[in-house]
């Protein structure tokens, strides 16, 4: 019975192999034989190729969809010519932008590789909660987590809505711990698969090596293969964001790397991504679906960095009344335009696709309408309560607290002095509605109250741990600030 289910599974594997061959244009095929001598030489050789493990982290966009199928096609091709052929390891990680479409995405993918009962691929889930093997697609898992959405909201207000400052740097240092625990699962994995290239993953060491050392945390030198010392200190980091804004540290059951841990890189970006088209390739439509711009496919991840940060900058401007959000928008595609030519790979491909597409009132506010059912699905937050952060009523004690009562709620200004009452913890002379307030604000009492206490990020001027992660960010958008 097992031999015959082997040759059965055998027979299928063979069938997905031919299947995305049949999709790969001349350049493809190519590319792929480039991979397959690449990992024969990373992993020293036939004779250690069964118990060489790559992982490859999955985030639902386009760019690792394709990475994933190259690493599938190059797995089966060498099984198909030799005894054996390396184990794949596949990461999700349970992050805010994993809303259920796109963890849908990402099984129909897997399902459509076959990689849930192929023993030589470790599909793995990760939360804080710790890492599960799935042999099977996962049920509903998307619930907006209420420290990410505070951290998500107390950031905002610290920066009065820098799009990266907002939604970025607090994501990417809680990726660490849970990066961790995926690549060191089990049996470690032996290289981490990046598919950007070489000079991203150095800028972002780089940057985290940067940031920790001024926080005082000790770290080694940069180099191209220390990429275990920027984790470990990307989860130092991400403590210290927490501690900042007075929130509980990650229940997260794993210590980040120790200093005998090291990371090989097994780049693939000049392999696989050099003349891509990622907006029609074939293998990528029958993997991935279609590219449809008109129908603004915001959880595609850099679609929503992109649209994210217009999103803002529209509403910044309409509330500080210089612009209206439509002319604010379309000040974002140009200044993106510029920051971003065309030739950088797909983000720089997809501003000009999408200032293209949006630049008409009646497209700028169905974008609008699409951002911002995104920003509820994802953290639980309405345009109120971004507004609200943009203003910043409560940092430096108040002292926007007047300015946003008189220009959007007007009949909320009587209440202003028990509103400074209520957040410096003292007793009320009048009762006050505090529901109000935590609703416009999306913020419990207590994180309104440590936001009262704390100082707007001067970008420029202070040494506040945001600042630090601003001041070094390999791709921030001083434009976006003004």
């Amino acid at each position: 019975m097992n031999n015959f289910h082997e040759q059965a599974m055998s027979f299928v594997y063979q069938q997905v192999l031919h299947r995305l061959q049949g999709f790969l244009e001349r350049t493809e095929r190519i590319a792929l034989q480039l991979l397959i001598q690449r990992l024969l030489v990373a992993a020293g050789g036939l004779e250690r190729l069964a118990q060489y493990r790559v992982m490859v982290v999955l985030e639902g966009g386009r760019e690792c969809a394709y990475t994933l199928a190259f690493l599938r096609a190059a797995q089966l091709s060498i099984a198909g010519r030799y005894p054996d052929t390396f184990i794949l390891r596949v990461a999700i990680l349970h992050q805010p932008r994993l809303t259920p479409r796109v963890l849908e995405r990402i099984q129909t993918q897997c399902s459509e590789l076959f990689l849930y009962d192929d023993h030589r691929v470790e599909l793995l889930f990760v939360n804080d909660k710790g890492v599960r093997r799935l042999d099977k697609p996962l049920g509903g898992i998307h619930k907006p987590c209420a420290t990410n959405r505070t951290m998500m909201l107390m950031s905002g207000h610290l920066t009065r809505g820098d799009a990266r400052g907002t939604f970025f740097y607090a994501d990417l240092l809680a990726r660490a711990k849970l990066f961790s625990s995926a690549f060191e699962w089990g049996q470690p994995a032996d290289a981490l698969i990046d598919r950007r290239p070489p000079r991203h993953l150095a800028r972002y060491m780089a940057w985290i090596q940067r940031v920790a050392s001024q926080r005082g945390h000790a770290g080694q030198p940069v180099n191209g293969d220390d990429l275990q010392t920027s984790v470990r200190l990307c989860s130092f980091l991400d403590d210290d964001y927490k501690d900042v804004l007075c929130l509980p540290p990650t229940d997260q059951p794993c210590n980040p790397f120790t200093d005998d841990t090291k990371i090989a890189v097994l780049n693939v970006f000049d392999c696989l991504f050099t003349d891509i088209d990622m907006f029609n390739s074939r293998l990528l439509t029958y993997l991935h679906g279609s590219f449809a711009l008109k129908d603004l496919d915001i959880e595609e991840p850099q679609v929503a960095v992109i649209v994210l940060a217009a999103h803002l900058q529209g509403l910044r401007a309409a509330c500080e009344q210089r612009l209206s959000y439509r002319a604010a928008v379309e000040l974002y595609w140009q200044q993106a335009a510029t920051q971003y030519p065309p030739n950088e790979r797909l983000k720089g491909q997809l501003i000009k696709l999408l200032g293209t597409a949006f630049n008409t009132p009646r497209r700028i506010d169905q974008m609008r309408l699409i951002t911002a059912r995104y920003l509820d699905e994802l953290h639980g937050v309405s345009d109120v309560q971004l507004g609200c952060f943009i203003y910043s009523p409560f940092i430096n004690e108040g002292q926007n607290l007047e300015l946003f009562l008189r220009n959007c709620y007007p009949e909320k200004l009587p209440f202003i002095n028990e509103y400074h009452q209520m957040m410096m913890h003292k007793p009320l002379s009048t009762p006050v509605d505090v529901t109000w307030l935590e609703h416009v604000s999306g913020l419990p009492l207590s994180s309104i109250q440590v936001l009262y206490r704390m100082q707007h990020v001067q970008f420029r001027e202070d040494d506040s741990l945001m600042t630090s992660l601003w001041a070094s960010d390999p791709h921030k958008q001083p434009w976006a600030l003004v």
